[in-house]
């Protein structure tokens, strides 16, 4: 018999013989932990998550709720408050203790320091100040990478400021380069905003790779300088200086402050290195990584161009695809994928919006029914920890929810039967204008060459002065039938009430005119430019919460110790939030309505949606129906 099974065998019979009940909470359940916390641990450690929450709490209950991967974050919370009044201490000392013992555990316990870490940086720098010496400790004794990087971004959201952490972390570069890793952990982007003339001579410094390929990392975590960013990064990968790092941080960049000027030369230069890649080697992240970078360079090619390449990067490896959602505008960046039959595919889905999105991919013809299920959801997750996505044989695929500059991600095979795939948000109110398909076919450049045959849909910038001086011709030839459905096919009756017909999410539109004093080309402006004015009722805000997971919603009324908040179209979405658990509110400056609504409508379908709006739904009584 090995030693091991001796161990296992003695510990079950201390668990056996040797009862204790777990104290804390009263429960009609008996629950047996041995005394020493290395064999509560052992024991523990057998239970699975599930098991696991349902024990009765106690010291070892919450310790093993602190460092077990997979549970929500309510659940570390829990086990730092239980922790803290067994201990006579509080919860921020309960989290620097765990983050030091899961350290000493080695790298199985990044997963869970990475979920412990924004309740830490969400504390008040005054807090944090009280344990600075804790936190330098962090910073530059721990054992692992994450931890120390940790440590620092700690230390600059307890000061406020990098300068003091800049000056004691420059002089040793090992320490240097954990700092700099540690800045795109810390949350307040007014912090990071002046960031970039101390970082942007760091890369190019050669005498200490490590900080440069930190600073390639950082640099991208200041907001402000994208463009000037993108340029840097795409010359060091195009002369092979920290190629990984610099396409790594290429990719963080929103396509919309990509340099187009950069375009050619950067995909020529990709394009060689992968056709040179042998093929033993193209299964590895950084040849996918950069097949999907070259992708979305593709994309910003003329039609003829971008289909050759595609092809050609289409005979490199399995199809791997980056969904972005389009800031402001309620949008992904791509409303059409194509993947062959059978195929692997893998989908990244990158937030780069002020809301929260997901992706669900539904069977053919599926779209609508998913999406009025999800819109009756309560927001509880599934067991795969993803919030409004049915249950239905009708969904597919689906990611969890994406935060907020968070990145998710699924994997699958293609489908067998060939066919158009709706792919679509599912958070409340959003499944009517986000959405999109994947075409599953048996031949993709075949499909891209049909399609690239077929004019491209019209998609105008409607600007107020290029309507305003048809806003009289709303009076008489209006087809309201028309403006009936584009005012549900734009989503408008998922947010605003009409009459009898919609939600009442945002402003109610039913005398929107006489609002605006009848100014025709007023409330025109107000559709085309959503975020000049945003009453506050109707203004979204961002909470920190003392659960450490962020609440995006709007305020409905407000109490001397409570806030009523809504977070979607649906009274379900509506909750209460106590004061004492708010630790900080931020205003957004954009609109939940999204930017260039009316660029797919012709001026004609625009004026019938207006006239619409305006007369409620029933034309004027001398106007006759279409």
């Amino acid at each position: 018999m090995n030693l091991l099974r001796v161990v296992a065998l003695t510990l079950l019979m201390i668990v056996v013989l040797t009862p204790v009940r777990a104290k804390e909470e009263p429960t009609g359940k008996t629950f047996f932990l041995p005394k020493s916390p290395t064999a509560a641990a052992y024991v523990l450690g057998r239970l699975s998550n599930q098991e696991l929450l349902a024990a009765p709490r106690g010291e070892f209950v919450y310790v093993a709720l602190l460092q077990r991967q997979g549970l929500e974050r309510k659940h570390r919370l829990e086990a730092l408050d239980g922790l803290a009044k067994l201990r006579n201490t509080d919860r921020l000392t309960e989290l620097l203790a765990g983050l030091a013992e899961l350290d000493r555990k080695g790298e199985t316990s990044e997963p869970v320091l990475q979920d412990l870490s924004p309740i830490l940086l969400q504390s008040k720098p005054e807090v944090l100040t009280a344990k600075r010496t804790t936190l330098e400790t962090l910073a530059t004794e721990s054992q692992l990478a994450f931890t120390r990087q940790l440590g620092w971004a700690g230390l600059v959201t307890a000061d406020a400021s990098f300068g003091r952490a800049w000056d004691q972390a420059q002089p040793m570069p090992d320490r240097f380069a954990d700092l700099l890793w540690g800045i795109p952990l810390i949350r307040d982007p007014a912090l990071r905003a002046g960031l970039y003339s101390k970082i942007e001579p760091l890369l190019q410094r050669a005498d200490s790779p490590e900080v440069r390929r930190a600073a390639i990392s950082a640099i991208v975590a200041v907001p402000g300088h994208e463009s000037e960013v993108f340029k840097t990064l795409a010359l060091l990968l195009q002369t092979d200086v920290e190629k990984s790092a610099a396409l790594a941080s290429l990719q963080r960049i929103s396509k919309l402050h990509w340099p187009k000027d950069q375009v050619g030369p950067l995909l020529g230069h990709l394009l060689k290195e992968l056709q040179d890649t042998p093929a033993t080697e193209r299964s590895g992240a950084n040849f996918i990584n950069a097949v999907q970078f070259a992708t979305d360079l593709a994309s910003l090619l003329p039609a003829e161009q971008a289909a050759a390449v595609g092809k050609e990067l289409r005979g490199l490896g399995s199809t791997v695809i980056l969904l972005r959602t389009v800031p402001e505008q309620m949008l992904y960046d791509q409303n059409l994928i194509v993947v062959e039959v059978g195929k692997p595919v893998e989908i990244l889905l990158q937030n780069d919006d002020a809301m929260p999105h997901n992706l669900v991919i539904t069977k053919p013809g599926a779209l609508e029914e998913i999406g009025m299920a999800a819109e009756k959801m309560p927001p509880t997750p599934d067991a795969q920890g993803r919030l409004y996505v049915p249950d239905s044989p009708s969904v597919l695929h689906a990611t969890v929810m994406a935060d907020p500059g968070q990145t998710v991600r699924v994997a699958f095979q293609a489908p067998d039967a060939p066919g158009d795939y709706p792919y679509v948000c599912t958070f409340p109110g959003h499944w009517r204008r986000m959405f999109g398909n994947m075409a599953v076919v048996e031949d993709v450049e075949t499909y891209l060459a049909n399609r690239a045959a077929a004019p491209p849909p019209t998609v105008t910038e409607w600007r107020t002065e290029d309507l305003a001086p048809d806003l009289a011709q709303m009076d008489s030839g209006r087809n309201f039938t028309r403006g009936r459905e584009l005012f549900t096919k734009l989503a408008c009756a998922a947010c605003h009430q009409l009459g009898t017909e919609g939600i009442p999410y945002g402003p109610d539109l039913t005398d929107v005119l006489a609002r605006f004093n009848h100014d025709r080309t007023e409330v025109l402006r107000q559709i085309l430019e959503p975020s000049l004015v945003i009453s506050n009722r109707y203004r979204n805000f961002e909470f920190e919460l003392k659960n450490g997971e962020p609440l995006f919603g709007m305020i409905v009324s407000e109490a001397a110790d409570q806030l009523t908040v809504q977070t979607g179209p649906s009274d379900a979405l509506i909750q209460t939030l106590p004061k004492a658990e708010i630790q900080a509110q931020h205003p957004q400056n954009s609109s939940l309505m999204p930017l260039g609504l009316l660029n797919p409508l012709s001026k004609e379908e625009i004026l019938d949606l207006l006239a619409f709006m305006e007369f409620a739904g029933k034309p004027p009584t001398h106007e006759h129906k279409h």
